[in-house]
């Protein structure tokens, strides 16, 4: 006898066929049946929203066949787990509940994300096409967890998915620039490059040449890379990490540096976490660290704060209150800039900071171009430094 699941929102066409599609994907057809329903009686009959019907094709299911009914007190003696997609619903559902046994079945589905948060999957309805890609990044994550559970409940056998049958995700660090890959890596990350064919990273293109600097002999054509960026789609990423739960290992790569660090990769991180795949960190450059280590501040308490405001007067502010918290909590104070705006960017820290301030600027790091120095607001003053177009770290800390 199957087990039987029901995904339950208002209408029954946006959210609750998206989530019946992904659990149904995840679950042999032979043990479960998955359906979905609405407690609003508006939509009965008619297929889902186009735009869910969009977003479920992009991640390779079909919903179009799917036609929308009106949740029924008998589907409380039917299914053995409903998951409601938010507070209302669930609401609505446990109106029509008899008894404690039929209550018991009624869940948050966000909740498998975000245990005892009662947290609402949004209605992306009004909204535009990229809420629906959002509302199918959350139920694909809660149907991760959903289909292992039940797996692991119900079935007779190992669940398919098990961690022991995984890939691993191998964070793989680059050069900070064009240096000999040998001078700065360990022989761990050409052993890794060695054994790997599926990459996540931020440019095909550098990636690529990277990867030939390391493995000459390695077939590009064998190569499988997915771009990674600003530019990503957050439906993007569950497909980017599927081979891992095929079993497969997966390279995750940074521009430069480590991937993870100031880097949009700590996504692809967090979810292999949520996925329970084992993730390998492979030792390299990080020019946030090595910038510190050479800077003679803090290195017992320190805080890494990105890229500050472009707005001049955002930025001043911003400036003078990282120097007091310096002072504050003794707690050095790192932050970067857009290359092509890094002198702009010491004008006006030399502009914002009190003399006595100290300030490390950290350029071309492990590069033979390589600069670091440390020095007080007012010596700065007197320098001169170009440091257009070169990677550059800052650090400043009033003592």
């Amino acid at each position: 006898m199957s087990v039987k699941i029901l995904m339950v929102c208002l209408g029954n066409i946006c959210r609750s066929p998206m989530a019946e599609a992904i659990l149904t994907s995840k679950l042999p057809k032979d043990l479960f049946f998955v359906d979905s329903a609405g407690t609003g009686n508006w939509h009965v009959g008619k297929q889902p929203d186009d735009r869910a019907i969009a977003v479920a094709k992009k991640n390779k299911l079909d919903i179009s066949l799917q036609k929308g009914r009106h949740f029924k007190s008998s589907d409380l003696d039917t299914f053995d787990y409903i998951y409601v997609m938010d507070n209302s619903n669930y609401n609505d559902v446990l109106a029509l509940a008899k008894n404690e046994e039929q209550k018991s079945k009624v869940q948050l589905i966000l909740n498998e994300l975000f245990p005892g948060e009662n947290v609402d999957v949004p209605d992306p309805y009004y909204g535009l096409q990229n809420g629906f890609d959002s509302v199918f990044a959350m139920l694909d994550k809660s149907c991760e967890i959903i289909a292992e559970k039940l797996l692991t409940k119900h079935s007779k056998t190992t669940p398919a998915k098990n961690t022991a049958t995984r890939g691993k995700l191998y964070l793989i660090p680059t050069t900070l620039g064009e240096s000999d890959p040998m001078d700065v890596l360990p022989q761990t990350v050409k052993r890794a490059i060695d054994l790997i064919d599926t990459y996540i990273v931020e440019n095909e293109k550098t990636a690529r040449k990277f990867i030939k600097s390391i493995h000459p002999e390695k077939v590009q054509a064998s190569l499988k890379l997915s771009a990674l960026n600003k530019h990503t789609e957050v439906s993007e990423h569950n497909k980017m990490i599927q081979p891992c739960l095929e079993g497969k290992n997966i390279g995750l790569m940074s521009e430069a540096g480590c991937p993870g660090i100031a880097d949009p990769g700590a996504v692809i991180v967090k979810l292999a976490h949520e996925k329970n795949i084992q993730v390998i960190p492979l030792v390299g450059p990080s020019s946030i660290l090595l910038a510190l280590m050479a800077s003679g501040m803090n290195g017992q308490n320190f805080a890494f704060n990105g890229y500050l405001p472009i707005d001049k007067s955002e930025k001043k502010t911003v400036i003078k209150n990282l120097e007091k918290l310096s002072q504050d909590k003794n707690q050095s104070q790192i932050f970067i800039e857009t290359p092509f705006r890094n002198n702009k960017m010491l004008d006006d820290i030399l502009q914002a900071l009190h003399p006595s301030t100290h300030l490390c600027v950290a350029a071309d790091i492990t590069l033979p171009t390589e600069y670091i120095k440390t020095m007080r607001i007012s010596d700065w003053k007197k320098a001169t430094i170009d440091l257009h177009n070169r990677p550059t770290i800052f650090i400043i800390h009033k003592s």
